[in-house]
């Protein structure tokens, strides 16, 4: 299940269906949270919570570790068996489309939250030009 805020979930979960067609995300539910958390966001929670939970407990994917979406899915999972993972990327989706979904809720967390940390690349290109030195030049124009 996921919980974004604006359109975050079900966007995401489009995407990721278009890169990896098929059965593997068909189950997954997304649900839109509005800013705040309210009642209405608590039951549509507790709703789907209750769809998607077969009695193996529930893996519940938020956009933001601590907002509102995130936190309503942890108090919605009460009284079931859950994980919940933060940080709602397609790299999770695509590897949650390709996992075995037999496995626990922390099994899959664990796998979705290994394939977000190496989702993550940073490159910085430190050759700025410090004042009062040469400029430093890149690739020749095509």
């Amino acid at each position: 299940m996921l919980i974004g805020h604006g359109k975050t979930a079900t966007a995401l979960l489009a995407a990721a269906r278009d890169i990896i067609p098929g059965e593997g995300l068909e189950d997954v539910l997304a649900i839109d949270a509005g800013l705040g958390q309210t009642d209405e966001l608590t039951a549509r929670v507790c709703a789907a919570i209750e769809e998607v939970d077969e009695g193996h407990g529930v893996l519940i994917i938020a956009d933001l570790m601590g907002s509102s979406p995130c936190m309503c899915g942890i108090r919605s999972g009460e009284g079931h068996g859950y994980a919940v993972v933060a940080g709602l990327n397609l790299a999770l989706l695509t590897k949650l489309a390709l996992v075995d979904r037999r496995q626990s809720p922390r099994e899959l967390a664990e796998a979705c939250g290994e394939a977000v940390h190496r989702s993550v690349f940073i490159k910085v290109n430190d050759a700025l030009t410090p004042p009062g030195q040469p400029e430093v030049k890149g690739c020749p124009p095509s």
